[in-house]
């Protein structure tokens, strides 16, 4: 498992860490030998956004280098792909660029960091992108938090987006409905009452107050306030939805986990 390497809170904060083992160029590759990483992030690009950013492109050039690193015969995107994309929608034969030889924990960072800093990544990219330092590195919550500027809250309710079925995620990928919208949803235990209030959104019978306070009555009888508290601040403990069930004698807690990352994460604030 790869070491943990500070994000910083920006991608200007993270470059300067990065060892510069061999600058191998910076000066202009053929668009055809350049290909995007396979894990980016981002998957859609707003169509307009690109034309309008082709044809500054044509008026002004490619103002900064894409970030590249060495891929077999060609080359692989660090950070600019819309940059790349829309030089290739303007015709441009070379593109600017600066080659790096990274480690593949640091071009997954200076990707996440870029599109988030863009604001515009969908929340399921979003929160795929955050699933995705957190499985295949020994990130928790708080190291996100820390690194990226945003709250533990923030990422734990953007993570819970993932537990949606693949027909709302695509609805709040393009857009559709809200992240708020979608964590509504979730509160919502039955699949097929989850589906109607979805198509209601979608219709615009029922806004997110009345499905709040219908998903409400549905799955609480009289919430005690107390436990209500409780499991509020095991949620920040533990950056994950925690569920006390009462029994007349005892009773349960239940720790939510999304992965067997996330599971191995929880076990060592329990050690901790």
């Amino acid at each position: 498992m790869a070491k943990r390497k500070g994000l910083g809170k920006g991608l200007g904060a993270l470059l300067p860490e990065i060892e510069e083992k061999e600058e191998i160029s910076s000066s202009e590759i053929e668009v055809e030998k350049i290909h995007p990483r396979a894990d980016q992030p981002r998957k859609e690009f707003d169509k307009d956004a690109l034309e309008n950013l082709k044809e500054s492109i044509l008026e002004h050039g490619v103002l900064q280098p894409i970030l590249l690193r060495k891929a077999g015969e060609g080359y692989e995107i660090i950070a600019g792909e819309r940059r790349f994309r829309a030089a290739k929608l303007a015709g441009l034969e070379k593109v600017p660029v600066l080659v790096k030889e990274l480690e593949d924990q640091a071009v997954e960072e200076i990707s996440l960091i870029e599109n988030i800093q863009r604001e515009d990544l969908n929340p399921i990219e979003e929160a795929e992108a955050y699933q995705q330092l957190l499985d295949k590195y020994t990130y928790t919550q708080q190291d996100l938090s820390d690194r990226l500027g945003k709250s533990r809250s923030y990422i734990a309710n953007n993570l819970r987006l993932m537990k949606l079925d693949e027909k709302s995620k695509e609805h709040l990928r393009k857009g559709d409905i809200t992240s708020s919208q979608g964590r509504t949803l979730l509160s919502i235990k039955d699949e097929k009452e989850r589906q109607e209030y979805l198509d209601k959104l979608l219709n615009k019978t029922i806004n997110i107050r009345e499905m709040e306070k219908a998903a409400r009555k549905k799955t609480t009888v009289k919430e005690d306030p107390f436990k209500q508290d409780l499991e509020n601040k095991l949620l920040e403990v533990f950056g994950t939805k925690v569920t006390i069930t009462p029994k007349r004698k005892g009773g349960k807690i239940e720790i939510e986990y999304l992965s067997n990352e996330d599971l191995e994460r929880i076990i060592n604030i329990m050690e901790g």
